[in-house]
């Protein structure tokens, strides 16, 4: 039984062309003729395919077109996989390995390794298969790609079922199987996997049911390659045949190895048919059918060497027309060469040449350089003048702007000093307002009338202060006419008002206000909404931004 009808499946897509953006017309051209390549293999016209994709590939490496040459040369090994040249195939693939390494990425590697492991599937190399599409596995790991990683985890079952490991078999399948459910063909194939394992565990019941189970999906799926599809078939009939040869029911398993030759087209797939035939015929004592299969299976073998010498010779013949064309191509590039060396000889005298001319035209310009500079040097002494008054200038206007920036500063330092006064009025008030309320809920005190007086003074001391006087009569100095121009705008503000406006120029916060004007927070901020109101601030405007601008 085949193990790897997927893993073939999957070599046969890598054939298809790459969707590449041309950078240019001559890397289209190498596009369209690697598609022309693919064409041809499609239709098994193996020595027009690689004869395109040879050129192809000679042109995009010496290009450095990796992409390209990394398609061309893995679809070259196709060709020669098709042409049982397996040889010559593993050596094209290890081309495109390595042009993947150092050129391109994870996802090259990944596809060559997948195809050199179904090489040593044909060559009958299993640990070497194994050790190949675990490898791509694990690119399909780092990839993080579900589908690719469920499919070749499928082809590294199918290689450990074959080898005895059912274990770590079991352990794959069971793996794709929940990240294949969009990839109808590959799915059913992990089934196939499944069933193929249950019957090597002696499982025979089991497999045979999820096998039935199978075949009329497969009869039924319709949205894959056809050959994909009939090669799944084929395997899966000859599965259930040894399920139940396993069982006994020799009848029922000699019907479905016949079901599954006909589905064949291949002779070396039909060699294992005959061979079972002949098997089950003997087991039921039709010896002549048994020895007529046995006589179609030493003609199928017999007629498959002889297509293989005729594939083998084809290959020599492609390999002895590729390397004619490799000495036409290193002819060509011998020519090309020489053109090139004329090419350059004759750039050079050009290049002589031009340089005396140009030596020429330059001894006669520098005269007229040099007296052209004289009139430059006039210019720019006339220029150096007008510089230097404009200079002069700028210095003056800059000498006014470092004086006014001079009182500016010595006035915000005074403000600065004000500013602090406040605070220090607003902290000392603030104490006091607090010592105030800390007597009055005293019940001595309250009983005690000079005590009492005393308290009452300190309350009428926080409304009236002498040194706010002073301190309005320092702000008018320090904000020259601000007050005059706040009255003159706002003539209908009260002098508390103008009090209140003056601590929040200051940017005081409204604790700070409600200390220096012994007023609770809520009313400072009741006071400033209702000023706000009165001199028809904007509305959105802050208070204090709009006193600035004034």
């Amino acid at each position: 039984m085949r193990i790897h009808t997927y893993a073939i499946l999957l070599l046969l897509l890598s054939i298809f062309p790459l969707k590449l953006l041309a950078q240019n017309n001559a890397q289209s051209s190498v596009v369209d003729q690697i598609n022309l390549g693919v064409k041809y293999l499609s239709e098994k016209e193996y020595i027009k395919s690689i004869e395109e994709l040879i050129e192809a590939k000679e042109i995009a490496l010496r290009n450095e077109w990796y992409a390209q040459a990394f398609n061309a040369t893995i679809n070259i090994g196709t060709n020669y996989f098709l042409m049982l040249d397996y040889g010559e195939a593993f050596r094209y693939y290890l081309k495109a390995y390595e042009i993947a390494i150092k050129h391109l990425g994870k996802s090259q590697e990944m596809a060559v390794v997948n195809n050199i492991g179904i090489l040593y599937v044909e060559e009958k190399d299993l640990p070497k298969a194994k050790e190949s599409f675990f490898k791509a596995y694990e690119i399909a790991k780092d990839l993080d790609d579900n589908e690719i990683i469920g499919t070749y985890g499928i082809n590294l079952a199918l290689v450990l079922n074959k080898m005895g490991e059912l274990d770590q078999a079991e352990k794959y399948i069971e793996e794709a199987l929940p990240i294949l459910k969009i990839r109808s063909n590959v799915l059913l194939l992990a089934k196939i996997a499944k069933a193929e394992n249950l019957f090597l565990r002696e499982q025979y019941v089991q497999a045979e049911r999820l096998a039935l189970d199978i075949l009329p999906q497969i009869n039924n799926l319709s949205l894959i390659n056809e050959g994909a599809t009939v090669n799944d078939k084929i395997t899966l009939l000859l599965l259930i045949s040894k399920i139940y040869e396993k069982q006994k029911q020799f009848k029922k398993a000699q019907k479905y190895v016949l079901m599954a030759r006909a589905a064949q087209l291949n002779i070396e797939e039909r060699i294992e048919s005959y061979g079972s035939l002949a098997d089950l015929y003997g087991e039921t004592n039709e010896f002549h059918k048994a020895m007529a299969y046995k006589d179609s299976v030493l003609l199928a073998t017999d007629s498959l060497y002889a297509i293989k010498n005729m594939a083998l010779f084809k290959s020599e013949k492609v390999k002895f027309q590729i390397q004619n064309y490799q000495n036409e191509l290193l002819e060509s590039k011998k020519l090309l060469k020489q053109e090139k060396q004329f090419f350059y000889t004759l750039i050079f005298s050009v290049i002589l040449i031009m340089g005396f001319l140009l030596w020429i035209y330059k001894n006669n310009s520098l005269k007229h350089k040099q007296r052209k500079r004289i009139v430059e040097l006039e210019l720019a002494k006339e220029k150096s003048d007008h510089l230097l008054i404009e200079e002069k200038h700028r210095e003056k206007v800059a000498m006014e702007l470092l004086e006014k920036e001079r009182l500016k500063n010595e006035l915000d330092i005074k403000n600065r000093e004000l500013t602090a006064k406040a605070m220090y009025l607003a902290s000392r008030n603030e104490l006091i307002e607090e010592v105030v309320q800390s007597l009055s809920i005293n019940t001595q005190i309250t009983t005690n009338t000079p005590l009492k007086n005393q308290v009452n003074d300190l309350k009428k001391h926080l409304k009236k202060d002498t040194q706010w006087d002073s301190f309005f009569v320092h702000f008018e100095e320090l904000n020259q006419g601000f007050l005059d121009r706040l009255r003159s705008q706002h003539p209908k503000l009260t002098p508390n008002d103008i009090r209140f406006l003056t601590f929040l120029y200051m940017n005081l916060s409204n604790k700070e206000i409600a200390s220096l004007l012994n007023i609770t927070p809520e009313s400072c901020r009741k006071r400033k909404e209702r000023i706000s109101k009165k001199m028809n601030v904007p509305e959105g405007l802050p208070l204090h931004a709009y006193l600035s601008a004034i």
